[in-house]
């Protein structure tokens, strides 16, 4: 008996919602792993992309010119409930601007989706946030929210590390973010979800300090993320439970890079986007290192988190990156906003 497909629906259609990975023909491999929504349904044996939506009609023409030859009878649409009432999809990716998740997660709800994925943050506000959890939960769907990071191979092996107890209790995180989108609703946001992700527990308070011209900035402010010059970087000191001390700094730089540091009572990881490596050592004379191997995985990234919806749909089970889960990093940015406007004074949390 064959196994049910999927339909899905996108909302947003530039950058991370419709980009196509270029291919190389002379390769005896295919399909890069994706780097967009799109992709992520082209690849997944169990889901059909029936129906796309933006405003821009620049927007829908350039997605056909991607994708017509994948889905010529592909649907397009300026009008999201249209697209949801006629196409009833079971899936819905919402990669809009940052500030409009909300009201499209609930109206994608309300129609009858089945699972959303979210791009990141999960919204600008609280109220917004707390919104999309009720709208979802109250009605059995399932929202994910797309911290890229949380379906990476590496990152998952070195959350493992972490949790195994191996290297000792966690005591320290040191997340650096360098490059020209260095913002905290944007490329900020993926980086400081990685502190719960590692932590496995709770934020208690937070000093911070943001980007110079920004001494009212209390609230977003931005514009979807285009702009950088909207948003501010930040650097800031955050304590856990389970006294865990994390340090976050990020500056627009014209050299990106990015980096985590975990250090254990015995033991330290660093990783990147490109690798990781284990050090520990009796003394400071004594130190040895060895690379950390990812296991391989047939989905991954995007593609993971299409998976991992289709997998709790059929199977039950918690998501890696939940709407509750994706609210703590939204409620870590809004907190190093008020520590700033307040005078760079501790804020603790929850935020009331």
């Amino acid at each position: 008996m064959p196994l049910p497909t999927y339909r899905a629906a996108i909302v947003g259609l530039t950058g991370i919602g419709g980009a196509r990975p270029a291919t190389d023909p002379a390769l005896p491999v295919y399909h890069p792993n994706p780097a967009s929504h799109a992709s992520a349904y082209h690849l997944h044996p169990r889901t059909e992309l029936v129906g796309v939506c933006d405003l821009r009609q620049d927007a829908l023409e350039a997605f056909r010119q991607r994708w017509q030859e994948v889905w010529p009878a592909m649907r397009y649409y300026t009008d999201f409930g249209r697209m949801l009432e006629e196409q009833k999809p079971d899936l819905v990716s919402i990669a809009t601007s940052d500030h409009t998740h909300a009201g499209l997660t609930v109206a994608a709800a309300q129609c009858g989706a089945r699972a959303i994925l979210c791009e990141k943050p999960i919204a600008t506000t609280l109220a917004d946030a707390d919104r999309m959890i009720e709208a979802t939960q109250s009605r059995g769907v399932l929202l994910s929210v797309e911290h890229t990071r949380r379906w990476d191979p590496l990152f998952l092996k070195v959350r493992q590390l972490i949790h195994s107890g191996e290297l000792g209790p966690l005591r320290t995180m040191v997340v650096e973010l360098f490059t020209k989108r260095a913002m905290l609703f944007r490329n900020g946001t993926h980086l400081i979800d990685l502190f719960t992700f590692f932590a496995g527990t709770d934020p208690q308070w937070v000093v911070a300090e943001l980007e110079e011209g920004f001494d009212d900035y209390s609230e977003y402010r931005g514009d979807g993320g285009r702009d950088p010059a909207l948003e501010p970087y930040a650097s800031a000191y955050i304590r856990f439970e389970g006294n865990i001390r994390a340090f976050f700094n990020s500056y627009k730089t014209a050299f990106p890079t990015s980096q985590c540091i975990l250090t254990c009572e015995e033991g330290s990881i660093q990783i990147s986007d490109q690798a990781a490596r284990l050090a520990k050592g009796n003394s400071r004379h004594e130190l040895w290192t060895r690379e950390v191997s990812p296991d391989s995985f047939l989905h991954t990234r995007q593609l993971g988190a299409v998976d991992e919806l289709v997998h709790v749909l059929e199977a039950g089970g918690d998501l890696i990156s939940s709407g509750r889960e994706a609210r703590k990093t939204l409620e870590l940015i809004l907190a190093m906003l008020a520590s700033h406007c307040r005078g760079n004074v501790r804020v603790d949390l929850p935020l009331r």
